[in-house]
């Protein structure tokens, strides 16, 4: 695998930014994220806000995850009376209809077929079109060393202010033991506590909301060299621990000595890699931290170029 090419290269194919804003530049980019051993004994932080993502482009999902189209239409099936009257009969239909999350998501996500450049829309590499397999499978049989995600797009590169983000995320789903914030679900109440009165008995939702170890997303984008900018979350079990204090009084006395008692709680903890490096295309990039590694290759593809046939159609 090539790991260099002349920067002049790069800039030789980068015209103005006007030009780049009608014509942009089409480049494959290939990514995997692992976990690592950690031997740097850092302690996270427990309040560690949660990325969200927002207006990331999901190519991941449509590839490994449930269509969730009809689980969608069938709870539009019972309204709040067919709730009231027959609960049981609207829960049941509801649980057939319902898709159930992965537990794990496979490491690898690709698309059956080759997409078109020509249609202007990024999309998934075909697993033919991956180039890391044989580094990967040799980093996977390393002690500790666990492949979250590997996956590949091809997409068109703009500017920073137009470049949108692509959403990463895999591994373990831990949502039927935890939400998203870190905490501990509460135990799954009776039917009738699903029920909202205030909103002429529709159900609340208990289903499961995914977790998943690996979140977040990377972006692309042009600024007379190539940047990656990146923002991701690896989820890890462990504890929170708080001090609560309460008051004691003494025995025949009015004044109160302070308890102070260490508590603790299973917690998910939230640990985050957030970079943003000017890279160069052709280059293997390699994003350091204690507990994961990130590797980005961008490749400069051949441009899409309309066929004469459609060329002459369309003058």
């Amino acid at each position: 695998m090539k790991f260099l090419l002349p920067a002049m290269a790069l800039l030789a194919s980068v015209t103005s930014p006007l030009a780049l804003a009608e014509d942009p530049t089409w480049f494959e980019v290939e990514v995997a994220v692992f976990t690592r051993p950690d031997n740097s004994g850092e302690i996270w932080d427990q309040d560690q806000p949660v990325l969200t993502q927002g207006n990331t482009r999901d190519l991941i999902g449509p590839a490994l995850l449930p269509d969730l189209s009809q689980f969608e239409a069938a709870l539009a099936e019972c309204d709040a009376n067919e709730w009231l009257m027959d609960p049981a009969g609207c829960q049941a239909r509801e649980d057939s209809a319902t898709p159930s999350l992965p537990s794990r998501l496979p490491v690898v996500a690709t698309a059956d077929q080759a997409g078109d450049p020509l249609k202007g829309q990024p999309y998934l590499l075909t697993s033919a079109q991956l180039q890391f397999n044989d580094a990967l499978s040799q980093l996977n049989r390393q002690r500790g060393y666990k492949i979250l995600l590997h996956t590949g797009w091809q997409m068109p590169v703009y500017g920073r202010r137009q470049a949108q983000p692509f959403a990463l995320y895999g591994g373990v789903n831990f949502g039927e033991r935890f939400r998203m914030d870190g905490h501990l679900k509460a135990p799954d109440d009776e039917l009738l506590s699903q029920f909202n009165f205030l909103t002429g008995f529709a159900p609340s939702s208990q289903g499961s909301e995914a977790v998943w170890q690996l979140n977040g997303w990377l972006r692309i984008y042009l600024d007379h060299f190539l940047f990656i900018e990146t923002k991701l979350d690896l989820r890890e079990e462990g504890e929170r621990r708080w001090s609560a204090t309460s008051l004691e009084a003494d025995s025949g006395e009015l004044a109160a000595d302070v308890a102070v008692a260490e508590e603790s709680e299973p917690f998910l903890l939230t640990i985050p890699l957030e970079q943003n490096r000017r890279v160069r295309s052709r280059e293997i990039h390699y994003f350091d931290h204690p507990k994961m590694g990130l590797i980005v290759q961008i490749r400069r593809m051949e441009q899409p170029q309309p066929s004469e046939a459609s060329a002459s159609a369309n003058p």
